[in-house]
């Protein structure tokens, strides 16, 4: 009880009682942060994946929390949800994947160089690379270099395979377009793709006899910013159906996918480059198999994230007459969000949408192809460096992936947007993960439907806190801090706390029993 006060973590109870939904209001889909509970009488219905509403019809279980309690005082809708993240204990979303754990570059060519654990206790799952600024000096193929990039690509492939993690193969990369190109070559330049044919050809020869035909081909990265595609539009849109055409020729038979396009702005129809790739691809028949972009955006910027991205990108594929396949964010977070409040507060994310999120790597040299994107640091400062060490954010996806284990449940941000949760439930012990997105003050985490679990509409329950504090990107922590347990009655299915969020950058862990 005193390490929870002495770290301002105090959790009180507040008796929540929540407001029914009204008969033909809405009660879920995507995006949706409201109240779910249905009016006594009716039933909350899907209509399609973005919109839910109370139809009447048979209960479902309508007023449950909302009767006269003589609880501490609390009255009906006590929680604020713009400050409120809530946890529905009843709602099964599936079994745990920790889709959050990729990231961009971040793994050395000599994968053996970062011990095993540390790879498979963050979840490690997904890796994007194409050696861009390679340390062994190699600049890719318009400068004559290209088998040194592919070696790196093909070690990194490799150490991926070898934790069984997805591989995204950044061929802009392999070109030598990772930044520092100046103004070489483009692929199309004067309406020419031969030299780039010629690239195409070797990648898909090597790509077959190296084994590595179970990856993704991403056709460039970033080409909305010119320090990546330093061309015009045009000429990138018709390289993009070009190169899909040219690989598609040449792939058949294998497990290659095609991904794309990766722009570093969010699906947006009103975007002067996503609106001209959507008519373009219907127009060519040349959509991805995978659809990818980037969410690296400023942290205020309220479309900087999941629910305007995905719907977004929904909705143009659909006015397109598109299939809407898998989407995957292929760089997420910008460098202020990488702590361990903003690490959670992504993964409740990804979860909730069932995406993948590999993340952003703001590290540049040798140090862009180590630390797994800043979840690590070392004693040995040097490319072949060793004395690996965790940082306060690494304990989160150490957590998130051996800790949260079982099934999901369904949860809500806080409708400020900047309070997140992730919950599972396992055999016998709830878990929640919390996270604020550069975030102080005081938010609330209600957990509803707590009789789903067994448990009576109202008791005591014993909750035990975990502090994922921050010390830095280079600041070691080996393990979150343990804040014991305190014990709290609840009533009306409900049991709701306070987190006092006095830093931007520390978070916690919830558990119970039941």
């Amino acid at each position: 009880m005193k390490a929870l006060q002495s770290s301002l973590i105090a959790i009180t109870l507040v008796l929540s009682v929540r407001a029914a939904v009204p008969v033909y209001g809405q009660c879920g889909g995507v995006g949706y942060s409201g109240e779910t509970t249905c009016a006594s009488g009716s039933t909350c219905t899907v209509s399609n994946a973005y919109y839910s509403q109370c139809v009447p019809g048979t209960s479902s279980g309508g007023s449950t929390g909302s009767g006269g309690s003589t609880g501490s005082g609390s009255s009906s809708g006590s929680n604020d949800p713009s400050t409120t993240t809530k946890v529905d204990l009843s709602a099964n979303t599936g079994n745990t994947l920790h889709r959050a754990s990729g990231c961009l570059y971040g793994v050395p060519d000599n994968g053996a160089q970062i011990p095993s654990s540390m790879y498979t206790d963050w979840g490690f799952n997904y890796l994007s690379a194409g050696a861009a600024q390679d340390p062994g000096g190699s600049r890719g193929w318009v400068f004559g270099s290209y088998t040194g990039r592919f070696q790196s690509a093909l070690r990194n492939y490799q150490t991926a395979k070898k934790f069984n993690a997805q591989f995204i193969l950044k061929m802009s990369d392999l070109w030598g377009a990772d930044g520092g190109q100046g103004n070489a070559a483009y692929p199309g330049d004067n309406g020419d793709f031969t030299d780039y044919d010629n690239f195409l050809t070797q990648l898909v020869s090597d790509l077959k006899a190296n084994g590595m035909t179970d990856l993704k081909m991403l056709i460039w990265n970033e080409p909305d910013l010119t320090i990546f595609w330093n061309r015009n539009q045009d000429q990138y849109l018709s390289f993009w159906s070009h190169s899909v055409q040219f690989l598609r020729a040449r792939i058949g038979g294998t497990n290659l996918k095609i991904a794309g396009p990766s722009f570093a702005f969010r699906p947006d129809p009103t975007s002067v480059w996503w609106a001209p790739w959507v008519k373009r691809i219907q127009a060519d028949n040349t959509p991805p198999d995978i659809y990818t972009w980037h969410l690296e955006g400023d942290t205020t910027d309220r479309t900087n994230d999941l629910p305007f991205s995905h719907d977004n990108m929904v909705n143009m594929l659909n006015s397109a007459g598109l299939t809407v396949g898998e989407f995957v964010i292929d760089e997420y977070a910008n460098k202020d969000e990488q702590n361990p409040a903003g690490g959670a507060w992504w993964i409740s994310n990804f979860e909730r949408y069932n995406m993948y999120g590999l993340r952003g790597n703001w590290l540049g040299g040798y140090q862009l192809h180590d630390f797994f994107a800043s979840l690590l640091y070392k004693t040995q400062l040097s490319a072949t460096g060793t004395g690996y060490y965790t940082n306060g954010e690494y304990q989160v996806y150490k957590y998130y992936a051996t800790s949260m284990v079982g099934h999901r449940v369904s949860t809500t941000r806080s409708t400020d947007g900047k309070m997140d949760c992730y919950a599972v439930v396992d055999t016998n012990k709830v878990r929640v993960l919390v996270g604020g997105r550069l975030v102080t003050g005081t938010y609330t985490l209600e957990i509803d439907n707590l009789s789903s679990l067994g448990l009576p509409t109202s008791g005591s329950i014993t909750v035990h806190t975990y502090e994922f504090p921050w010390s830095g990107a280079t600041g070691r922590v080996d393990a979150p801090t343990d804040l014991g347990t305190v014990a709290h009655t609840y009533s009306g299915n409900v049991l709701s706390f306070p987190i006092f969020q006095t830093t931007t950058t520390t978070t916690w862990a919830f558990e119970f029993s039941y």
